[in-house]
C-alpha cells in the first residue's frame, strides 16, 4: 500500500488552524517548534527558568507535565511568573491519568494534552468481550468524564491535543480492535468527535510504534 504519492517529495495536507495562545498551528502556518521542560513541576523557579531558556532558543510552544492535581495547580504560578518576566510562550499541560488534574490545569494554560487510553478510559489489561450495550455504556461513562474538560477549554478559548499511541490503548479498544492502527484511529477519532460536538477545535496525533 502506498501512503504517499512520492516518498522523496514533501507534500503538506490542508488542515484547519488551531490557535495555542498566540501561536497558530496548521492552516497556512509553518511547522511549529515545541519542547518540554525536564524539572519538577512543583519547582516554580526552575520551571520558569527552563521555559524561558527554551523560548530564547526558538521554542514556540512549551509542554509541562502535570501528573497530579497539585502539579496542575502550580501551573498557574509558573504561567504568571513567565508573563511577569515578559515571556509569552504558550504553555501546554501534559495530562496522563487524572481528569481532575486536567480540569485544574485548564484554568491557567493555553492548551491541554490528553491521551484517551489513560485519561478516563481504563487500562487494566483485562480481557473481556463487550456486548454492544456494554460498549455503549462505557462510551457514555467516558463522555461524562470528558465533557466537563471540553466545556472548560471552550469557555476559556484554549486548545486541546488528543494524542494516541500504541502503548496506551485502553482495554475497551484493545478488546474490540486489537493492538492495531485501526484501534489507534478509532480511539483518537471518537475523542476528537466529542470535542467537535461541543464546538471545540482540537488537534490530534497518532504515534505508531515500529519494530525492527
Amino acid at each position: 500500500m502506498n501512503y504517499c504519492s512520492n516518498p522523496l517529495q514533501y507534500h503538506r495536507r490542508a488542515t484547519r488552524e488551531v490557535k495555542v495562545g498566540n501561536v497558530g498551528i496548521g492552516g497556512d502556518n509553518p511547522i511549529r517548534v515545541q519542547s518540554m521542560i525536564t524539572c519538577d513541576t512543583m519547582d516554580t523557579d526552575a520551571s520558569i527558568q527552563q521555559t524561558m531558556e527554551l523560548a530564547e532558543a526558538g521554542c514556540e510552544i512549551v509542554r509541562i507535565t502535570a501528573p497530579t492535581v497539585k502539579d496542575a495547580r502550580n501551573l498557574e504560578h509558573i504561567v504568571k511568573g513567565l508573563r511577569a518576566r515578559g515571556c509569552d510562550v504558550p504553555i501546554v499541560a501534559d495530562i496522563h491519568f487524572k481528569p481532575e488534574a486536567a480540569m485544574e490545569a485548564a484554568k491557567s494554560v493555553e492548551k491541554v494534552r490528553i491521551n484517551p487510553g489513560n485519561y478516563a478510559d481504563s487500562k487494566k489489561f483485562a480481557i473481556r468481550e463487550y456486548t454492544d450495550d456494554q460498549y455503549a455504556a462505557e462510551l457514555n461513562r467516558i463522555r461524562e468524564r470528558f465533557s466537563p474538560l471540553v466545556e472548560l477549554c471552550k469557555t476559556r478559548g484554549i486548545a486541546m491535543r488528543i494524542g494516541t499511541n500504541h502503548g496506551s490503548l485502553s482495554d475497551r479498544i484493545l478488546n474490540r480492535y486489537g493492538d492495531t492502527p485501526l484501534g489507534m484511529v478509532e480511539s483518537s477519532a471518537w475523542w476528537r468527535a466529542r470535542s467537535s460536538s461541543h464546538g471545540l477545535r482540537a488537534t490530534s496525533t497518532i504515534t505508531p510504534s515500529f519494530s525492527p
